[in-house]
């Protein structure tokens, strides 16, 4: 079975590795070994246990937790193992007092008490040996009694975390042990990775860890367990474990002899890059190295679509530009709709269909006018003779009834004579009426046939269907406690990148400031769940937290 990793830089051809152990490389920081190992869990379907063992680690954030689990033991070989860890250095002689302080013992307080009743008899050389060893398990001993161990390796689907970073360094060892131990007697299908494998997993000295990894990477392989390593570099992992790992992805590197250590597990039949390329690879940028490939690939991470990965593998879209974009402010679409709206509401709009039938509506009133101005002049003449009675003809719109226009007639006939017997002055002989009786006249015509004049303002309407979204979170994620504080109203004043951590790190584990925190908090408000104001983010209206799950409506 393959995983798909990315695609191939220069051409963008898809690249699948196959699973099997495996072993990421890099610089840290520069590299992007944890967004690699992130994207190779999601789509190889495997369950997958991974540890957290630095304060502010940026990793798996997204992750199930999963309560550490210890399972004690008390024979010489593991505390050799103990020892040559806490002492950063392999030992050379003491094995055999380490023989007579474990001999009978089931816990590391029993060999704690018997180095006690050995150091009370010894004198010169003896005596430094049972100190240093008691020194050692005076440390370990209260660390162990002081911590709640889980009585199983609990995993569920996907990535599961375990969080070592308030364990001390020497009970980390113990810890990652006993999990890679579980893995191997009750799991399959699933991937241990094994973080910073210069540190657990070292070079010429033993570790409980070390032991450990060696029987899972020569036993797992036939229940389907597989063992990643994550290290900065090669020189300082234990060799007889690496020469059992088919798949290399080898990242950026910039120290020479770290260069020729990476080249040198490119097998001598492939056509191997050189020193300078290895050098120059970019952050995301790995050459994937199994069988017969190897093949410079950019990794496509979670979050990144397969078509932006493959432009950004054909150089056609920038690596810095992917992640300025995922970190700028991003505006949801409420807030996008509100703005289109708010536009076309203060614009008018006229298309070619509105202008042709406002220019129509133009002539039909020109053509109107006309034909008022013709009938006034026609009026005008008619005033001349005073003895003639001006009739105004009727109009084919005029709502009036017929009695009533019979009696306007009759009145129109009936007032110039009345003038005239009045002495009121008729129309002058040069013939011009007088200004009151064109006033009234045009009164008339105007309540008979009225002009409306209207402007048209055309107000399209963006009508935006938004199906509501639903957002299933783990409770005990990152993700799922940042959903939590929403739930709580946390959110109902602007929060700014630092308090989330601030209060996350308050009420549980501290996310740490690698950015992956900020990444996620901007992926709420391209959903629609936040809304950013300028660098806060506040809930968006609308949204609707419950126990179970988060949607927008």
């Amino acid at each position: 079975m393959t995983i798909p990793l990315g695609f191939e830089v220069g051409s963008g051809k898809p690249v699948g590795i196959p699973i099997r152990h495996m072993c990421v490389t890099g610089q840290t920081q520069e590299a992007g070994k944890t967004t690699t190992l992130e994207a190779l869990i999601a789509r190889s379907q495997l369950r997958a246990l991974t540890f957290v063992t630095k304060r502010g680690e940026g990793a798996f954030l997204d992750g199930r937790p999963t309560a550490p689990y210890f399972r004690e033991q008390a024979d010489w070989r593991f505390v050799s193992s103990m020892l040559e860890a806490f002492l950063g250095e392999r030992l050379k002689f003491e094995r055999s007092w380490i023989m007579r302080a474990t001999k009978g013992a089931r816990t590391l307080a029993d060999v704690r008490r018997t180095l006690t009743r050995l150091q009370e008899k010894a004198k010169g050389l003896n005596a430094d040996v049972y100190m240093v060893l008691g020194e050692y398990l005076d440390e370990l001993v209260p660390a162990i009694a002081a911590v709640t161990w889980a009585p199983r390796v609990e995993l569920g689907a996907g990535v599961n975390v375990m969080d070592l970073a308030a364990v001390p360094s020497s009970m980390q060892h113990l810890v990652i042990k006993s999990s890679i131990d579980w893995v191997l007697e009750h799991e399959t299908k699933t991937v241990v990775v094994v973080p910073e494998a210069w540190k657990f997993i070292p070079q010429g000295r033993g570790t409980p860890v070390k032991l450990s990894a060696m029987a899972y990477i020569r036993q797992g392989a036939a229940l389907e367990n597989y063992l990643w390593l994550d290290s900065q570099d090669i020189g300082g992992v234990d060799k007889e474990l690496l020469r059992s790992v088919p798949v290399w992805i080898l990242g950026v590197q910039r120290e020479a002899n770290e260069i020729k250590r990476t080249l040198s597990n490119i097998p001598a039949t492939i056509a191997k890059p050189k020193a300078a390329d290895v050098a120059l690879l970019e952050l995301g940028q790995f050459y994937a190295c199994w069988g017969r490939h190897a093949i410079r690939t950019y990794v496509q991470p979670v979050w990144l679509d397969a078509d932006s990965a493959q432009k950004v593998a054909r150089g056609e879209l920038a690596v810095d530009l992917v992640r300025r974009t995922l970190e700028r402010p991003m505006t949801s679409l409420r807030a996008m709709t509100t703005a289109f709206r708010q536009v076309f509401e203060e614009e008018t709009t006229v298309t070619k269909d509105e202008a042709a039938r406002l220019t129509r509506e133009n002539e039909t009133l020109l053509r109107q006018n006309a034909e008022l101005r013709r009938r006034v002049e026609a009026l005008e003449k008619g005033r001349r003779h005073a003895d003639t009675t001006a009739t105004v003809p009727p109009t084919p719109r005029r709502r009036e009834s017929a009695s009533r226009r019979d009696h306007d007639v009759g009145r129109d006939a009936e007032e110039p004579a009345r003038s005239a017997e009045q002495g009121v002055g008729t129309a002058p002989s040069n013939g011009h009426v007088d200004e009151a009786l064109y006033q009234a006249i045009r009164a008339r015509i105007l309540e008979d046939e009225p002009i409306l004049l209207k402007a048209l303002t055309t107000h399209p309407e963006l009508v935006v269907e938004v199906t509501p979204r639903v957002v299933t979170v783990e409770g005990s994620s990152m993700k799922g406690r940042v959903v939590r504080l929403m739930a709580g109203g946390w959110f109902s004043q602007a929060r700014e990148t630092g308090d989330v951590r601030r209060e996350l790190a308050r009420t549980g584990t501290d996310p740490g400031g690698g950015g992956t925190l900020g990444i996620m908090l901007n992926r709420f408000v391209v959903d629609g769940f936040f809304i950013r104001e300028g660098n806060a983010f506040v809930l968006a209206p609308g949204v609707k937290v419950n126990e179970r799950e988060l949607q927008v409506t």
